[in-house]
Parts: structure tokens; sequence; C-alpha cells
């Protein structure tokens, strides 16, 4: 669980519940305090244009762990 206190951030996890995929955006808007849609259109303009940015979401998909459940906050911090 994250601690209190703005600009805090806990250990960064993938939200299954609220992923596309893997949940892998969503763990990283959450994480960065930006919503998802942004770090989802990022990511896209990064796999078109360099392309390693697919590879990259696989290992994030396999390698990094889930939340158990959607964390306490996710809408105020990366939903939308």
């Amino acid at each position: 669980m994250m601690t209190e206190g703005p600009g805090v951030r806990g250990k960064l996890r993938r939200i299954k519940e609220k992923g596309w995929l893997g949940g892998v955006c969503a763990g990283f808007g959450y994480w960065l305090g930006i919503p998802a849609w942004l770090v989802r259109l990022i990511w896209t303009v990064l796999v078109l244009v360099y392309g390693i940015g697919a590879i990259l979401y696989i290992l994030l998909w396999i390698f990094m762990p889930a939340w158990d459940a959607v964390p306490e906050g996710y809408e105020e911090r990366a939903g939308g």
C-alpha cells in the first residue's frame, strides 16, 4: 500500500482491472500521477516511431508485479 502524502510514490505495479491489455500503462499512470490515456498515447507513439516499445511492454507485462485490486485513489490519480 502507498504511503500517504503528496509526491510519494509506491512501487511500480500493473493494474490488471484497469488495463486494456496487461495493465502496464494504467500502472505507469497511477505511479506517475498522470491520466492512463496519456500514458497509452505516449506508449503508442513510441511503438509507432521507434518500435521497441512493443517489446518493452511485453517484458513489463511479464515481469512487473500486479496489484491484487485497483488501488485506492486510482480514479483521482490516473483515471480518465
